[in-house]
Formats: C-alpha cells, structure tokens, sequence
C-alpha cells in the first residue's frame, strides 16, 4: 500500500522471514525492531513495546502530533488532530479519556472550569491525587496535567500552591528515569512555568537559578521552544532584584531573548521583548 516491499523495509534490521510473521501477527517485533520499523515508516518510535494493528499505529501517531502541538501551544492544531484521534481510539479506556479531557481544556485557557476538568482526569489513573502530594510515578500525560493544575492554581492566587507543584516535577525528572525524547519535551515548559511563578512572586534568586538550568538544557539539547521565554525572564529578574551588576546582564538577556524570538518567527514575543528593552534600556 506504501510502495515498498517487505524486504525494503525490514533490510538490515530483521530476516525477511521475521518481517513476515511480525506483519501477519504471528510474532511481536522487539523493543528495538519495532522502533527501527516505526522510523522508517515515518511514525513516532515513541518507547513502542508492539503495536496490534494500523489502527494502532495510526492513533500513537495522532498522540504524538497532538502532544507536539500542546507543547509548542499551537491550539489550532489540536482540534482537527483530537477529532481524528477519537474516531479511532477507545474512549471506554481511562488513559485514553484522560488524554481527551486533557487536550479538549487547552483552548479553554486555565481558569476554574478548566482546573476542575484536569482535576477529574488526573483522578481516572490517580485516584488519590492531591494537588500537595503527587503520585511517585507519572506518565507523560500526567505530567502535562500536573503541569497545567499548577498554572490553574497560580492563576487562582495559590502561587504557593502552585510552585510547590513544579518543584515537584522538576525534582521528578531530577530522580526518576524518563525517557530522554519526553524529558527534552517537557521539561524545559515544566522549568519556564516554574521560572515565571518564582518571579512573579519576587522569589527572584530561585526564579535565576532555575532560569539558569533551562537555558542550559536548551543549549545542550537543541530544543529552543522555551529558549527566547526563559531569558527574558532571567531579564525580568535580575531588572528586579537590582543587585550590582543585574542591570548590565538584564539588558544583555533582554537582547538574547529578543534575536532568539526574531529568529523562530515568533513576530509578537519578540515585539514584547523590544518594547521592554526600550522602557527599560532607552540608552
């Protein structure tokens, strides 16, 4: 249906014979093969166990994508992705309600109703979930929930509430194993959201440190979706704390943050970030 032949798409990676019986369902490709496989077919290889039929496959490749767009807050995105994904999926399975609930409440911002709504779903796989005591183990889906629950508390006037949450995931990814591709995912959203939420509170020399270590793992990385957002908020924070010194780095991750926006075309972050230079910086 693809164009290609067995052969073609198992070489180098399994027997032709192997190909076969994996294909008629007779036997699950390893870890490994099933990775390999998926990238050549052009899906996700995502930490891909085995998958039972296309449809399967087709449903972990709209997750992906709907992820993809969560993370890069590309909410348009979403809806005709979502719509896809729930013809197919079966929405009886409680991780897969969980993931519905989740996406349905990203155009809807983070107010009270939202909050309730991720609430409920974080309960169908964690049922003794309390907003001060997060479960040991998280899936990815869960820790975008948590992520989110903490915005919708700090835009409820719990900062507290909220910070104590991100510090919660930033010492989850600090303690636990989480698959590397999730980690660059996730992580540097988790440490921006953190970073803010210490600002705005004026808890400003926590706010540079933890600024500090998401501009380090974007470096080290390659993934700059949080990159232009985390030096204007070290900008912010040091304009604000005003120790010697602060100022002339201020101005200096203020521009950083400005050409780094210019340069993913993100046309109205990087007018912010010029209209804060100017008041700030008119020298």
């Amino acid at each position: 249906m693809l164009g290609y032949t067995q052969e073609e798409l198992a070489e180098g990676i399994c027997s032709l014979p192997t190909m076969s019986r994996i294909e008629n369902g007779e036997r699950l490709p390893t870890k490994e093969n099933a990775e390999l496989l998926l990238q050549r077919l052009g899906y996700s290889d995502m930490l891909v166990d085995s998958y039972a039929d296309e449809d399967a496959l087709i449903l972990n490749d709209l997750k992906y994508k709907i992820r993809q767009a969560i993370i890069l807050e590309q909410p348009a995105k979403i809806g005709p992705l979502l719509e896809e994904f729930e013809k197919i999926a079966d929405l009886n399975n409680k991780s897969v309600k969980q993931f519905v609930m989740l996406c349905r409440t990203i155009p809807l911002g983070f107010g009270a109703d939202t909050l309730e709504v991720l609430e409920e779903a974080m309960r169908l796989t964690c049922p003794r979930y309390r907003p001060d005591k997060l479960p040991k183990l998280l899936t990815f889906e869960e820790i975008i929930l948590v992520n989110n629950i903490a915005i919708c508390y700090y835009g409820k006037g719990k900062p507290d509430v909220a910070i104590k949450m991100f510090y919660s995931l930033k010492t989850y990814y600090e303690n636990n194993e989480v698959n590397m591709e999730e980690r660059l995912r996730t992580q540097p959203m988790v440490l921006y959201n953190l970073s803010k939420c210490l600002g705005a509170s004026k808890r400003y020399d926590e706010c540079v440190e933890i600024c500090d270590l998401g501009i380090q793992l974007a470096r080290e990385s390659g993934k700059c979706n949080c990159l232009d957002r985390m030096f204007y908020n070290r900008a912010y924070v040091l304009l604000n704390r005003d120790k010697p010194g602060d100022r002339e780095e201020a101005k200096k991750y203020a521009e950083l943050a400005l050409h780094t926006a210019a340069a993913l075309a993100r046309d109205a972050l990087a007018a912010h970030y010029k209209q804060f230079i100017d008041k700030n910086f008119p020298e």
